[in-house]
């Protein structure tokens, strides 16, 4: 650890809830624990912020940090401090937040985890949430195993990070996690989106696949669909500046779709695999993504399946650096209709209509810096009875005492510079049903989807020199896209090259045969003698 570490408890001891009335005492006790462990280098202190006589003041706590008094009750007039802030070196401080109750036990491992998260040849942790799997009924009304799979991509990280699915219903992510990846978000509740939100706001790293449509097969023919996202984060992106619309971009640029066929040879049916142009596979070349960016360093191609536009709030990013990572082409254009199935009688082409304007559309977007939270001026869902959000407000007061939670860190209102949010417009490319069409026609192409996840999980950690390692391995090498003009040349310079070498071949056996000199046969004279003897 380069430099000093301090650890400050900003504390109002005379107005704390009484359940709390111990705390101040159990966290100096953990901290001193791991300052007689520091040889010197970790101190504690702890700072009465309504004493007079105090350095800091509660102006000054939100002034600097950005952090507010927590409210003694739901509906109590008290406020209180009871806030922790680790310094390391010059680093920004950092929030501790214990998980769960007020422990030594927890209190240490959030020191711990803090000092790891800022220190080198710590294998980092990935916290991940992807959607409840839970199974669903086939035609016959027995269940099956669920769509919503993404094993492929936790092996994939699992290989430089530790990493843990994260339940995310207490309103908390654990404090050990260095990154937080949200897969396919749907179904969430508001304390489920407040962990996310107050994750961030401490200077978190969060890497979002936040499409608006998911997968939702029909249970009776088993053929593919998709339905609308609902209850996921598209409204909290939206308070962040990061747009993710309502549409599917449609690119003629794609990544072919596997589709059987059957086919009549003489009498003979025959099914086959046959690729056909999917507009909603978008496929991302080299000109279509920022190679300055570290997370798209050595990827030659990215497909992103039924994928939203990604449009970034400039006046809400102003002062954040932001970075477009994935755009598609130029003629490429939206559709919202979820009907997904392709009309190749009424569209033998692409098998959708073109409708509206043909643009480029943003994909994916990387964002540092600092964050307004989308709970801003708004009542915390940890203090919020389940089920009472339109109930009588007498009777909420009336139980309030009895059933409600109360919190032990208030809402944090914006984050440190340091806060990094990734947003890609797909909530299904990395799941484990697409990848396994992509490879049942295209091979190791989905490599570069885990590689393209890979690459900003790297990037949300700020390790870069992993990015760099990464970036001079190997990728699945993807043939430069064809117009149908192309394709057609290449088809028939193909069948061509073939009949002028069956021809070459015919000529020279030919050529052959009339060089050859020709075997002297033996009189029967001959023969007739030689069976005399």
């Amino acid at each position: 650890m380069e430099g000093p570490v301090k650890l400050t408890l900003y504390v109002t001891p005379d107005t704390l809830p009484q359940w709390l009335a111990d705390a101040p005492e159990v966290i100096q006790k953990a901290a001193q624990a791991v300052a007689g462990e520091s040889n010197g280098k970790f101190t504690f202190e702890t700072v009465n912020v309504d004493d007079p006589n105090s350095p800091v003041n509660r102006q000054t706590l939100q002034e600097q940090y950005g952090l507010r008094p927590i409210a003694a009750g739901l509906f109590s007039p008290q406020t209180y401090y009871l806030h922790m802030l680790l310094q390391i070196g010059d680093q920004q401080p950092q929030l501790l937040v214990p998980s769960g109750e007020i422990t030594e036990a927890a209190v240490r491992t959030s020191i711990e985890a803090a000092l790891k998260r800022s220190s080198t040849g710590f294998l980092k942790v990935v916290g991940v949430w992807t959607p409840p799997d839970q199974p669903i009924p086939n035609q016959f009304g027995q269940m099956q195993a669920s769509i919503k799979q993404y094993n492929t991509i936790l092996e994939q990280l699992r290989q430089d990070y530790s990493v843990r699915r994260v339940d995310l219903s207490s309103g908390q992510v654990p404090p050990d996690v260095d990154v937080l990846v949200v897969i396919a978000p749907q179904g969430m509740t508001d304390k489920e989106r407040y962990a996310i939100d107050q994750y961030l706001m401490r200077g978190g790293s969060v890497v979002v696949a936040a499409g608006n449509y998911v997968l939702n097969p029909d249970p009776f023919t088993g053929s593919l669909g998709i339905q609308k996202v609902d209850d996921g984060l598209r409204d909290m992106l939206a308070s962040y500046g990061i747009n993710v619309e309502e549409a599917m971009v449609m690119d003629p640029q794609n990544e072919p779709f596997p589709v059987q066929v059957d086919r009549n040879l003489g009498g003979v049916v025959v099914r086959e695999i046959q690729a056909i142009n999917y507009p909603f596979f978008v496929d991302v070349r080299p000109d279509g993504m920022d190679r300055q960016s570290p997370i798209l360093a050595n990827l030659p191609a990215v497909t992103l399946n039924w994928v939203s536009p990604v449009q970034v709030d400039e006046s809400k990013n102003a002062d954040r650096q932001v970075t477009v990572l994935l755009k598609s082409s130029p003629h490429s254009w939206l559709r919202s209709n979820i009907n997904i199935q392709p009309d190749l009688d009424a569209y033998p082409e692409l098998g959708f209509p073109i409708e509206g304007e043909q643009k480029s559309y943003p994909l994916a977007v990387a964002v540092q810096g600092v964050f307004e939270s989308y709970f801003k001026d708004k009542p915390s869902p940890l203090t919020q009875q389940e089920g009472q959000d339109n109930a009588d407000p007498l009777a909420q007061q009336a139980s309030a005492g009895d059933t409600a939670q109360p919190e032990t860190v208030g809402t944090l209102e914006s984050s440190p510079d340091t806060a990094r949010l990734v947003v890609i417009g797909s909530a299904e490319f990395l799941n484990d049903i697409v990848f396994d069409l992509s490879a049942s026609l295209s091979g190791d192409r989905y490599l570069n989807s885990l590689k393209f996840m890979q690459n900003a999980v790297d990037w949300s950690v700020e390790d870069l020199d992993l990015l760099t390692i990464r970036a001079r391995g190997t990728s699945a090498r993807v043939l430069n896209p064809l117009t149908e003009r192309q394709e057609s040349f290449w088809e028939g310079l193909n069948y061509a090259l073939a009949l002028l070498a069956v021809v070459a071949i015919g000529v020279i056996w030919r050529i052959r045969q009339q060089n050859e000199a020709p075997m002297e046969l033996v009189p029967v004279e001959v023969l007739a003698e030689g069976g005399e003897q």
